[in-house]
């Protein structure tokens, strides 16, 4: 009973440990003089993974329908390339300037993303993102 119950156990961690992995965070940066938004990507997967692109999804463009704004060039914080390689529990910050982003305003922006090399995506939001909704709206 015990070997079935640890085979079983071991199975799932295998699994679990080929899963890509990400945690998608939007956060307030604050630089001198200046105020931007961030799309924070951390790697919890076993392996390393490629980041290709990171933005938000909108909604309301129909019923059902979802589009994205995709940051094309975001500013790193570590002036390393984009798209970035992460290491297992590595982390990048890819910045953008809100008064760039003014065309969506008045739109309803949804969660953040980021979407991996091999076409993974995953999807992140906090209380950032809320506030900056709100000002986008406004």
């Amino acid at each position: 009973m015990i070997g079935a119950v640890l085979g079983i156990m071991n199975t799932w961690n295998t699994v679990n440990q080929r899963r890509v992995r990400l945690r998608v965070t939007p956060k307030h940066v604050l630089f001198i003089g200046d105020s931007r938004f961030a799309i924070e990507v951390i790697n919890l997967s076993a392996f390393p993974v490629t980041i290709n692109e990171v933005g938000f999804e909108i909604r309301g463009e129909g019923v059902g329908k979802r589009s994205c704004a995709v940051v094309l060039h975001p500013e790193l914080a570590d002036g390393k390339p984009w798209p970035r390689r992460l290491e297992p529990r590595e982390d990048v910050s890819a910045c953008l300037n809100v008064a760039h982003f003014a065309v969506h305003r008045g739109k309803n922006i949804g969660r953040a993303y980021a979407t991996t090399a091999c076409d993974v995506t995953r999807y992140g939001s906090s209380a950032a993102l809320a506030q900056l909704r709100e000002k986008l709206r406004n």
